[in-house]
């Protein structure tokens, strides 16, 4: 039979290997715990495109036949050539530009979103005028030169 103070040593010793256990699992998860959780510091770096200008091609009156007085829709065809998306912000007439035959043309914002990589045709509605012209003037074909300015959609 087993002694009260036998009895007395064991708890002890039981309840001081439980301490000890329970010590040890608690330092070892805070090591492990820092160990998971370390930084430091540095620079990271990115580099920015280049926009890319748009390839405009077209100009031509869509509806309806210009005479004197007459006002026609216009269509302009825009290619993205950008990797992102962008909006056609303005469409104007180049700076410095005669036009024949008592032409005018208003410039437009008409806000038209691009793909990437896409062509879309601009509609410009009542853009071109065509004042008092002669006769010279009938039955021809007008090429009107545009600047077309593009922002990121």
């Amino acid at each position: 039979m087993t002694s009260y103070r036998e009895l007395v040593r064991r708890r002890s010793v039981r309840r001081g290997v439980i301490v000890f256990v329970a010590a040890t699992a608690a330092l070892g998860s805070g090591v492990a715990y820092a160990a998971w959780t370390s930084s430091g510091t540095g620079n990271a770096t990115a580099t920015a495109a280049t926009a890319q200008a748009p390839v405009v091609s077209g100009g031509a009156v869509t509806t309806g036949l210009l005479y004197p007085g007459a006002t026609g829709n216009a269509a302009v065809s825009v290619k993205n050539p950008n990797a992102y998306p962008v909006k056609v912000t303005s469409v104007a007439l180049v700076p410095g530009s005669a036009l024949e035959c008592a032409l005018g043309f208003v410039t437009s914002a008409p806000m038209t979103q691009i793909a990437s990589g896409a062509t879309a045709t601009v509609e410009l509605t009542g853009a071109v005028t065509m004042g008092n012209a002669d006769n010279s003037c009938q039955g021809k074909t007008f090429s009107i030169p545009v600047t077309v300015t593009i922002a990121s959609a």
